[in-house]
């Protein structure tokens, strides 16, 4: 049996090499491979390969605190992102719960994750990431180690029970920025933890634990009727409410003591429940999910005034009753051209007056609508399943921000509301529409996201200088035929989408006016690739040359003197060794010296124009003149002079 083949190793900025071929237990979510420190007496470190990391990366990674683990260097090798950190100070919690009373955990796990929440409050951040498999604890150790946080997508790797209802809800990629709040409930889930030695609802599936919160709340349903240290119980009650209102802020807990009490506001359940399809709900938050489950139902039930005289009724909430009565036909647009079903979108209204702090539900789906270009991150990253999942994504996306108005509505919660304007504004900043606008959104959302074109996204390629040296290796003809190169250019939408973002980024406009001037694809490819040659002041590029050469060659053919064809052949010939991809377009697409090489020919044809006319013969010209004429040397010599004229001009330009 074969081995595998080994992986080389990289050099992370001038300091720290890489073994591609140890990869280790991962770490933040990302893939984690061995790594030493050249400059340190080879000390060992770790390397972390972040796919699709927060847009805050860098801000994040700035966060010093004795209880988060340090981050060495962020570097980027041939356009991939890679994380430089130490080794977690033990194991993660994932192996097992320490065995500590009430003051340690106090001390241990609720001071320094609190410490740690109200630096990311400063810095207008949030964690995301307080889970048991990035928590770390050894033998000795007194506090937990939070591992690196922004390394994936906020909530993205957050088991469900980890996570609030108004994220729980929702995809994983789904789950958008989240608030410190969020941070808040993931850090009770973790002292409920602590102090039960265990995760809450263990052994339970994701449907099944969803079910138990939205009907008893989170709070009862983790702790039941389970004993908790008298000085941690009302501060985990709080931490653990549905409501954020509800939850502490970082610095109350920063300041917890056991004599603190922290007050909540009971969310009393309905005298009788409410029947929906075939399961009874006590709650609005609780209907509001099973609204979304069974749309059918509850728009029967909707349409019939059910709903609205049970809240009225059984939960005594009629200011919410009131509300949903005035869904319906006042929720429509007012253009016709932007019709929808009135189900669609009472319902979507419903479901946000029954829960305010309840994610966005449109599409099938629930969704937070800042998490929208991450949702299509996602989806690039599916492989053979990216299509239906792309296509259903875009949909959603393109109709939000093409009609934004319908959410700029009273009953459209304001977390809602701020994230489509500020999804549309990030649209409108593109100039561009229709599929080119959607497929730009990671791009434009995430300066670090990886370029998500199948070709290449498994080399995690973040930056403009990646892509040239992706399509460097990749621009043989066994990879792309020559009739492939002429009908679809080097790159693909992917990355031409990547590029044109860090381009207007970096306001680099010029270069993306090649794909609107109507060139050739492979044309206006070349454009792109040269001009990222120059901005990341890349070196040679030579088998990108190499393949270019023969299409540039017939460009010459539009030059009419085959003096200047042969000198800019001689001349292309010598931009192709060098590998600059700028000289080459400047010698093949002069318009200046074409303009003059047109013109140049366009004289000489007038001037051959000109001596055939003076050949003609002269009707007036009597017989004897034209003896004359034809015996003297001077018209002798005169047709020889002509000749060789009309032949040089005819070599030149004509042929």
């Amino acid at each position: 049996m074969q081995g595998k083949e080994e992986l080389p190793e990289l050099m992370i900025g001038d300091r720290y090499l890489v073994s591609q071929s140890r990869r280790l237990a991962d770490i933040g979510g990302c893939p984690t491979f061995a790594a030493q420190n050249v400059g340190a007496s080879g000390s060992s470190c770790l390397a972390l390969a972040p796919s699709s990391p927060s847009p805050r990366l860098p801000e994040i990674l700035m966060l010093r605190h004795d209880c988060l683990m340090s981050v060495y260097a962020h570097e980027h090798s041939k356009g991939a992102l890679w994380v430089i950190c130490g080794h977690p100070p033990g194991s993660p919690l994932t192996d097992g719960f320490p065995s500590w009373g009430e003051n340690q955990i106090i001390e241990g796990a609720v001071r320094p994750l609190a410490a740690i929440l109200l630096l990311m409050q400063e810095a207008e951040l949030t964690c995301r990431a307080i889970r048991p498999d990035n928590l770390f604890f050894g033998s000795g150790m007194n506090k937990l180690v939070l591992g690196p946080a922004g390394l994936a997508p906020p909530g993205m790797h957050q088991p469900l029970v980890f996570e609030p209802l108004s994220s729980a809800v929702c995809h994983p990629a789904a789950r958008g920025d989240g608030t410190l709040a969020c941070d808040v409930f993931s850090m009770g889930v973790l002292i409920v933890s602590l102090c039960f030695g265990e995760v809450p609802l263990k052994g339970l599936t994701d449907e099944q634990i969803l079910e138990r919160r939205l009907q008893m709340g989170s709070a009862e349903a983790y702790i039941g009727g389970r004993s908790l240290p008298d000085g941690l119980a009302s501060m985990l009650w709080a931490m653990l409410s549905d409501d954020p209102a509800s939850r502490p802020s970082p610095s109350d807990l920063f300041t917890m003591a056991p004599s603190k009490l922290f007050s909540l506001r009971p969310e009393s359940p309905a005298r009788v429940p409410l029947r929906i399809g075939t399961v009874d709900v006590w709650t609005p938050r609780a209907l509001a999910w099973h609204a979304a489950r069974a749309p059918v139902e509850f728009s029967s039930l909707l349409q019939r005034q059910v709903i609205a005289s049970w809240l009225r009724n059984e939960l005594k909430q009629g200011r919410m009753a009131s509300l949903i009565e005035q869904t319906g036909g006042s929720f429509l647009p007012s253009s016709d051209r932007k019709a929808i079903d009135p189900a669609t979108l009472a319902i979507t209204r419903v479901i946000a007056i029954l829960d305010p702090s309840a994610p966005l539900f449109w599409g099938g789906r629930w969704f937070w609508p800042n998490a929208l270009p991450q949702m299509l991150a996602y989806a690039g990253s599916l492989g053979d399943k990216r299509q239906n999942e792309e296509r259903d994504v875009s949909m959603i996306a393109g109709f939000i921000m093409g009609n934004p108005e319908m959410f700029d509505h009273p009953l459209v919660p304001e977390a809602q509301k701020t994230q489509v304007m500020e999804l549309v504004v990030l649209g409108q900043r593109t100039g561009v529409k229709g599929p080119d606008r959607i497929r730009r959104l990671p791009y434009d959302n995430n300066p670090l996201q990886v370029c998500l074109s199948p070709r290449c996204i498994v080399d995690r390629i973040s930056q403009m200088s990646g892509i040239l040296s992706w399509a460097e290796q990749h621009s043989s003809e066994n990879e792309l035929p020559v009739e492939g190169l002429t009908r679809n250019g080097l790159l693909d939408a992917e990355m031409r989408s990547f590029l044109a973002s860090h381009f207007a980024r970096q306001r680099l406009t010029s270069a993306l006016e090649a794909q609107k001037a109507g060139l050739p694809i492979w044309n206006a490819d070349l454009i792109l690739l040269a001009a990222v040659q120059r901005v990341a002041e890349q070196g040679a590029v030579p088998a990108i040359t190499r393949r270019m050469f023969p299409l540039l060659k017939q460009e010459l053919r539009h030059w009419r003197s085959r003096t200047g064809r042969a000198k800019r052949r001689l001349a292309l010939e010598d931009a192709v060794a060098q590998g600059n991809l700028t000289k080459l377009l400047r010698i093949a697409e002069d318009p200046h010296g074409l303009r003059l090489d047109q013109q140049t020919a366009q004289r000489a044809e007038q001037e051959i124009a000109r001596l055939v006319h003076a050949l003609e013969p002269d009707p007036d010209m009597s017989a004897r003149n034209k003896r004359l004429a034809r015996n003297t040397g001077e018209f002798v010599s005169l047709i020889t002079g002509i000749g060789v004229a009309m032949t040089s001009v005819w070599f030149e330009f004509c042929r």
